[in-house]
């Protein structure tokens, strides 16, 4: 018997052991007092946590004494120790099962619950929350600073969670939609707030219902993309949503009145400057316009020497062949017969320099150029192209009263001139002046009517195209010897459609006979003299 005993008391005293050995080592700290209020136990946490003098947390101490001890020691802040002391002994005769705090005076916070135990007597339990509480405050200061950042954005933004209730919104956002606050609650249904958008025209006329459940779909259904909110005082607003991984969906509304504002004032005014620019347009050539608009050029009085090939134009007895027309049919006819010519030569890439009554000034080679030779080859076939529209146009200008045709005398020379802007600061033109353009408007006047005259070097460049006869040499101020000047027959493609002339042209070989001459002998004779010399 008395070794049951002995065994039954070893072994509740080996649970004893355990139970101290699992008190002590828990996180938190332990005190149970009894109902008289004197220590039963406390663990080594809680001596850790309370420097005290070790005789005061001795078993059988009143509880009391140890608290005294922290109220005088600044444990429970400021005040009469004895009524510290007593708020906490009525703690222990009535514990509830609520937490408060304690502070140190080394600024360390201790949660402290008490709970009355079936044995009689409490145990109080104390969990250091320094480190919890710092967290705290610090989640507590970001999300601070982050409700300042959202509540300062220039845009409004509202989060609602998977069932659209409202989670949060910004400040901004409420300036933006002043609804009543209710409704912007968090745990308010968004939806509530959309319908009241709706009910008061922020959606524009039509069911409101339907208003709403197109706005609910795009909360469910959230895309990229960003639409427009037209509130009823005249703003705009740009709506983007976005779903996020946490859930739920992201609406930003930015206020782009003024952007919508600056939008349509730069349409209009650049439609002014396009009407502005489509008018400056109608007083250069296409190529000076270009130029100038895509900044290649710059307009200044500033010119320099380049070689140039120069047309002249007019119509021949202008005034006798017009002089029966009235003023306003006159002027018909002149800007008929300068849109027709001046529509071909900027398909051929003239630089149309000026009209001057009914004579056309234009030149190729500037501002832009093919080469000195095409420039020149373009120059002969845009005049070719006028003579042929000019007989095309002779019944349609009967028709208008004229009893003889326009007849158009053209000259064509090629140098260096100097092309430029000429002028003052406030005026100045863009032309060329120089010799050869004398020289132009001189082969002009002595071409016959209907026909092109072209000087030396001219013929020279385009020899390869065209037919020309040599006329007389002709004086021209500024030049000291008599100019060769060159009539313009055709170009040797139509010459031989109409059977004028014959070309052969091979590897090595070039003939060409001009059929109109009357004597053919002496081509005869040329051309068997180089048989004879190839049979050798």
């Amino acid at each position: 018997m008395l070794e049951e005993v002995a065994g039954g008391i070893d072994a509740a005293a080996a649970s004893a052991a355990q139970l101290r050995i699992a008190l002590d080592n828990m996180p938190g700290a332990l005190i149970y007092t009894d109902d008289e209020l004197n220590i039963v136990f406390c663990n080594d946490r809680f001596r850790q946590m309370y420097r005290a003098p070790d005789e005061l947390l001795r078993p059988g101490r009143p509880y009391p004494a140890f608290l005294r001890f922290l109220a005088e020691s600044g444990y429970h802040g400021d005040g009469d120790p004895e009524a510290l002391v007593a708020a906490r002994v009525e703690s222990l005769r009535n514990p509830r099962s609520a937490f408060f705090e304690d502070r140190t005076p080394d600024g360390r916070i201790y949660r402290i619950l008490r709970r009355r135990v079936e044995a009689g007597g409490v145990v109080t339990i104390m969990t250091d929350i320094t480190e919890e509480k710092r967290l705290e405050q610090e989640r507590a200061h970001r999300e601070a600073q982050f409700h300042v950042a959202l509540d300062n954005m220039p845009g409004a933004l509202v989060y609602t969670d998977e069932q659209l209730n409202v989670v949060f919104c910004n400040e901004r956002f409420k300036e933006m939609y002043p609804v009543p606050a209710e409704l912007l609650e968090p745990g308010r249904p968004y939806p509530d707030f959309l319908r009241f958008l709706a009910s008061n025209g922020y959606y524009g006329p039509g069911d409101v219902e339907a208003a709403v459940a197109q706005r609910v779909d795009s909360l469910r259904n959230p895309s990229q993309e960003s639409y427009e909110d037209h509130p009823p005082d005249g703003r705009v607003y740009r709506v983007r949503r976005r779903r996020v991984d946490a859930g739920g969906v992201v609406t930003v509304m930015t206020d782009i009145t003024a952007e919508k504002k600056a939008g349509a004032l730069v349409s209009e005014k650049n439609a002014m400057l396009e009407a502005l620019s489509a008018k400056l347009s109608k007083y250069l050539s296409p190529q000076l316009y270009q130029s100038i608009f895509s900044g290649r050029q710059n307009v200044e009085i500033a010119s320099r020497r380049k070689k140039l090939t120069i047309f002249f134009s007019d119509i021949a007895a202008f005034t006798e062949t017009t002089e029966n027309l009235e003023s306003e049919d006159l002027t018909d006819v002149l800007n008929h017969y300068l849109t027709e010519m001046s529509a071909i030569a900027l398909q051929h890439g003239a630089t149309i320099d000026k009209y001057i009554g009914d004579a056309i000034l234009a030149f190729f080679g500037d501002p832009e150029s093919k080469g000195v030779r095409e420039d020149a080859q373009a120059c002969v076939r845009m005049a070719l192209a006028m003579q042929r529209r000019m007989r095309e146009l002779e019944q349609e200008w009967k028709d208008r009263g004229l009893e003889r045709p326009f007849r158009i005398r053209m000259g064509i020379s090629t140098g260096f001139c100097t092309v430029g802007n000429f002028g003052s600061q406030d005026r100045m033109d863009y032309t060329i002046i120089g010799s050869e353009v004398n020289l132009a408007s001189r082969l002009e006047s002595v071409a016959e009517p209907g026909g092109i005259l072209l000087a030396h070097e001219t013929n020279a460049l385009v020899s390869d195209i065209v037919l020309t006869e040599e006329q007389p040499p002709i004086s021209v101020k500024g030049f000291l010897k008599p100019v060769s000047t060159y009539k313009v027959v055709g170009t040797y493609d139509s010459l031989i459609e109409t059977g004028r002339v014959v070309m052969k042209e091979r590897d090595g070989l070039r003939v060409l006979v001009d059929l109109s001459k009357p004597d053919r002998s002496e081509a005869i004779s040329i051309l068997e003299e180089v048989l004879l010399q190839l049979k050798k």
